[in-house]
Parts: C-alpha cells; sequence; structure tokens
C-alpha cells in the first residue's frame, strides 16, 4: 500500500481542496492508504509535531512532503515514485 497522508486544521481554508483531492486520488487507486489527520485533535497535533509540521495542508505521499496543496500531477508523480520503488 502507498501511504497518502493529509495533515489539516479546521480554520484551514485550503484544507478542504487537499482533502478533496487526496480522496479522488484514492478512490481511483486501491493501492492507496489514505489518512486525513487533524490538527484539531490533541493525538493530531502530537502526530503533527512528530513530523514537524508547521503548515497546513501538508500532504505526505510515502515519504515526499508538499506543503500546500499539491498540483495533481505533482501528486500522480510522485505515487508512481513510490509505487516504483515497491
Amino acid at each position: 500500500m502507498i501511504s497518502l497522508r493529509v495533515f489539516t486544521h479546521p480554520t484551514c481554508a485550503t484544507c478542504p481542496q487537499a482533502i478533496r483531492l487526496a480522496q479522488e486520488v484514492a478512490e481511483e487507486r486501491p493501492d492507496i492508504s489514505l489518512r486525513i489527520i487533524s490538527l484539531g485533535s490533541a493525538k493530531g497535533r502530537e502526530i503533527a509535531k512528530a513530523e514537524q509540521i508547521l503548515t497546513v495542508p501538508t500532504v505526505f505521499v510515502g515519504e515526499r512532503r508538499f506543503t500546500g496543496v499539491p498540483k495533481r500531477d505533482e501528486l500522480a508523480a510522485a505515487i508512481e515514485a513510490v509505487n516504483g520503488e515497491r
């Protein structure tokens, strides 16, 4: 499985766009494990601190980090790169 993680916050204006993009991509690819992590919860803040998340949205494809909403083609390229490593 390819890990796709989206770090968000309830007051973030662009986070819904990042979530929507990640959900669309995950629906198209059964080999993707999607996890939405909200910094609105204590557990989410704990995970974000461990990952050194300073900006939301932050999107991870495997270990590749995107700050802000990635372009669909950049996200697809990162997924293919991770897929090629497996």
